[in-house]
C-alpha cells in the first residue's frame, strides 16, 4: 500500500456539527448516566468518521482467524491511528456538549408546560 492510500485511511472525516452552549455552563456537572451517554455518544461518532479505515480492517479480518494477529497488523495500525486522530479532548467536549444541549432543552420543555395542582 503507498503512503498515499494509508494517509488517506488513517485521516478522520469530518467533525460532526455540535449545538452553541453557553461559555458559564458548567460541563462538568453531569450525571453518571449522562456521562455514558457522552461516551458512547464519542464512540458513535468516531466509528462514524472513520468507517472507511475500519472496513479495511474488517475485510482483511474476515479472512483469517487466529492469524489475523500478524496478516492484518497494518490494517489494525491504520485503524487505531484514525481514531486515535478522532479521540480527542475537543471531541469529548462535542460531545458533552450534545448531552448539556438535550438536557437544556428538556428542561425548557418543563419549564414551559403549566403546573398541576393535583
Amino acid at each position: 500500500m503507498d503512503a498515499e492510500t494509508k494517509e488517506r485511511l488513517m485521516t478522520p472525516g469530518p467533525p460532526i456539527e455540535v449545538p452553541k452552549v453557553s461559555p458559564n455552563l458548567q460541563l462538568s456537572a453531569l450525571t453518571r448516566r449522562e456521562e455514558n451517554e457522552v461516551r458512547d455518544l464519542r464512540r458513535k461518532h468516531a466509528h462514524a468518521r472513520c468507517a472507511e479505515a475500519m472496513r479495511y480492517f474488517s475485510e482483511c479480518s474476515t479472512n483469517y482467524t487466529i492469524g489475523v494477529v500478524w496478516k492484518c497488523r497494518e490494517h489494525r495500525d491504520i485503524m487505531n491511528e484514525c481514531l486515535r486522530r478522532v479521540n480527542t479532548v475537543e471531541e469529548m467536549d462535542r460531545a458533552r456538549s450534545v448531552i448539556v444541549d438535550r438536557r437544556l432543552k428538556n428542561m425548557e420543555e418543563k419549564l414551559s408546560q403549566p403546573r398541576k395542582l393535583f
